[in-house]
């Protein structure tokens, strides 16, 4: 079973990747398996449940200790990850993406049978950070926080293995020559894919293109930090194919701003978490209060006889 993983942010084409990848011959796994966007759910929530792990969530992806493999709450979800991997049966080829992966990748690696060749689908951010404050109601610099992360997270991850690099805009508007470059950098990295991209329905389409940047190869947003502009510079940079991947040059550090930030949206999450739980056992003894009270009216009160309907103890 030779594993395609696709990494990417959240809002970049990373399903639109996985489902024509589908529909070219890769398997996505059972169809009562897959989420609305062409994930495994399994390992969706698997991938959550690492960030959770570390106080974080896809809105808030964390900086992974440099031993957090080893973590016991990391060890629990192995077994859990090899079953959700054998769904796939004896499938030639699989495929699968899930954002959180791009900083989970490690983990994945030591579970595939054989190696995956990766690909790496990126946006341009302004185009993200407008479909997450649609979809998701994330501002703007917030969201180009959570684009900085995932996408440093995918390059380093794929440092020294077979990756190819896909950019969502020639993606969906040239989907025949784009996904006909792929398959052909695909099967020189060791993967063969059966169908035609010229005679395949890959369901790429601008018209799912709701967000548009007037810029294609500038990103100047006066609300995005310098490493975030030196980032989408750096992936704009990338080959198209890599037998070993390698970045032509350091992937930039975050702003202090970013990364207080990210800190931030994590603390928020933990809070709404907890306010949860809090009013879900406040209405869990608000229950078992009104369940007593009815008890006790039902044993004080006289019945048709005029006496109590259970005897009261002395």
């Amino acid at each position: 079973m030779k594993p395609i993983v696709i990494l990417g942010m959240h809002r970049s084409g990373t399903s639109a990747a996985t489902r024509a990848l589908g529909h070219l011959g890769a398997s996505m796994g059972p169809a009562d398996g897959l989420g609305k966007f062409w994930e495994n759910e399994r390992m969706r929530r698997l991938n959550e449940r690492l960030l959770e792990a570390f106080g974080s969530g896809w809105e808030c992806p964390p900086v992974l200790p440099e031993d957090w493999l080893s973590a016991p709450a990391v060890r629990a979800e192995v077994d859990e990850a090899r079953r959700a991997l054998s769904e796939f049966g004896a499938a030639p080829v699989i495929v699968w993406k899930d954002p959180r992966t791009c900083t989970t990748l490690p983990f994945w690696l030591r579970l595939f049978d054989e190696p995956p060749v990766l690909v790496i689908v990126y946006r341009h951010p302004v185009e993200v950070a407008g479909s997450l404050e649609t979809r998701n109601q994330l501002g703007r610099a917030h969201a180009f926080a959570v684009w900085e992360r995932f996408n440093a997270d995918a390059l380093v991850n794929a440092a020294g293995h077979p990756t190819a690099v896909v950019r969502y805009r020639e993606m969906i508007e040239q989907p025949v020559s784009t996904m006909r470059a792929l398959i052909d950098a695909l099967a020189r990295l060791g993967v063969a894919l059966p169908n035609d991209p010229e005679t395949t329905d890959m369901e790429l389409t601008p018209g799912r293109r709701h967000h548009e940047s007037d810029q294609v190869d500038v990103f100047d947003d006066p609300v995005a930090t310098a490493s975030q502009v030196e980032l989408f510079d750096l992936l704009n940079q990338l080959e198209p194919e890599y037998e070993s991947f390698a970045v032509p040059r350091a992937v930039p550090e975050p702003s202090p701003l970013s990364v207080e930030m990210l800190e931030l949206a994590a603390k928020a999450r933990l809070a709404h978490r907890d306010a949860r739980r809090a009013e879900f056992e406040l209405s869990r003894v608000a229950g078992s209060r009104r369940r007593l009270l009815k008890q006790f009216i039902d044993m004080t009160l006289p019945g048709r006889n005029g006496r109590p309907r259970v005897p009261m103890s002395s």
